[in-house]
């Protein structure tokens, strides 16, 4: 698993370095950057201290991930138990649409950051049609999980918060290349 996890971190601490060359920062970085949260979770249930420690020293962009996501779940919590929090009231997605909906946001997460290397390498045209096909292989899976969330039971506020943050990820995804 160490393995996978050094991946992990080094896709990070890319794509948090591609996004701060662009001069993205704060919230913004957090909506970039929301198909990596499921391998910061894995890293955080799979590594020990003394792991994530060198995933931190070794990937200074995964680091500040890491922490910007610990500061906005500890502000999560407070407005959990303050009950201030504006989902409070929304009852958890089920299993197989937060696996599908997961997936999609890694893939994303995945086609942002090759697009923004094939770019940054300076030799774009070399890799646009594997790009091109990643994207249209993309835009099918989003099709098939706005299906799936279409014909589920799935509270309609549950459904405009994940057509919202989906529509923002298409709308990157569409303006690449």
């Amino acid at each position: 698993m160490s393995q996978e996890n050094h991946r992990i971190a080094a896709a990070i601490d890319l794509r948090m370095r591609q996004l701060e060359k662009q001069g993205i920062q704060g919230a913004a970085v957090v909506h970039h950057m929301l198909g990596y949260m499921q391998g910061l979770q894995q890293i955080y249930d799979t590594a020990s201290d003394k792991v994530l420690s060198n995933l931190c020293q070794r990937y200074p962009g995964f680091y500040r991930y890491a922490d910007m996501m610990e500061s906005m779940s500890e502000r999560n919590q407070q407005m959990i138990e303050a009950g201030t929090h504006p989902y409070r009231d929304l009852p958890e997605l089920p299993e197989k649409l937060k696996r599908s909906l997961a997936a999609l946001m890694a893939s994303a997460a995945d086609l942002e950051r090759a697009f923004q290397s094939a770019v940054d390498c300076g030799d774009f045209a070399r890799h646009v049609d594997q790009l091109d096909s990643l994207k249209r292989q993309w835009g099918a899976d989003l099709q098939r999980l706005v299906e799936l969330f279409r014909s589920s039971d799935v509270a309609p506020q549950s459904q405009l918060i994940v057509q919202s943050a989906l529509k923002a990820m298409a709308e990157r995804i569409n303006r690449l290349g």
